[in-house]
């Protein structure tokens, strides 16, 4: 299904995002010397509700703590697109930045949010999805945004993309050997969790609740798509 050692790149909403979603695949791959990215496209200053903290110091806060968390699952390289937080808008410029990033890195495999996920009620979840998706298919191709090609940039074609977050799962990925790392990582996020052994608490029984459907002690679910055989071309 994949390249052994191909790179992956994780687009995603808000620092946080892909520790809950994918952290425990995310940890198996880097264990098994595939090179990972990240790309945070909200500064993630609406995400908590802590009076003496200003925006500022939140956004500060939220970038350590993703920092941390990507280390813990061995993440290579962490971006930060800075857009406001609940804000993100799918346009052809938030679009052109996350082509350039998928021509720079070259991931053989792409993770991001499910955007057809029924009654999903976080835009900037929705957002994320579609425009990483567009992104997907524009970096592809030499027509799209030609002037990063102008710039040493090359058209780059993903070979398969993990949607999280999705009702309508077609992969399960076996995590019971990185899940501590996983919630490791979660931890590090301790300005979204008023009460952390809870949040845990959910985190564990779910993915335990989806490794039991495949005969696994934990596992995280995913739709996966192959650029390459789309027909919109």
């Amino acid at each position: 299904m994949t390249e052994i050692n191909g790179k992956v790149m994780v687009i995603f909403a808000h620092p946080d995002d892909a520790e809950f979603t994918a952290g425990g695949t995310i940890a198996r791959w880097t264990n098994e010397g595939r090179r990972v990215s990240y790309v945070v496209c909200t500064d993630g200053s609406k995400g908590a509700e802590i009076e003496q903290l200003d925006k500022e110091d939140l956004v500060t806060m939220r970038q350590s703590e993703q920092r941390q968390a990507a280390a813990i699952l061995g993440v290579a390289e962490v971006t930060f697109l800075e857009y406001p937080d609940g804000e993100l808008s799918s346009n052809r410029g938030f679009v052109a930045n996350l082509t350039r990033l998928i021509r720079q890195f070259r991931p053989v495999t792409l993770l991001t949010w499910d955007p057809w996920r029924p009654y999903q009620l976080h835009t900037d979840h929705r957002t994320v999805g579609f425009a990483a998706l567009d992104a997907v298919m524009a970096s592809g191709n030499m027509r799209y945004f030609p002037e990063q090609l102008r710039n040493n940039l090359e058209v780059h074609q993903i070979k398969e993309i993990f949607l999280f977050g999705t009702d309508q799962p077609d992969t399960w990925v076996d995590i019971s050997s990185t899940f501590n790392r996983k919630i490791e990582a979660i931890r590090q996020h301790a300005s979204q969790m008023t009460d952390p052994d809870e949040v845990i608490r959910h985190v564990e029984e779910w993915n335990s609740h989806v490794g039991y459907t495949q005969g696994y002690s934990y596992a995280e679910p995913f739709k996966i798509l192959h650029p390459e055989c789309s027909i919109c071309r």
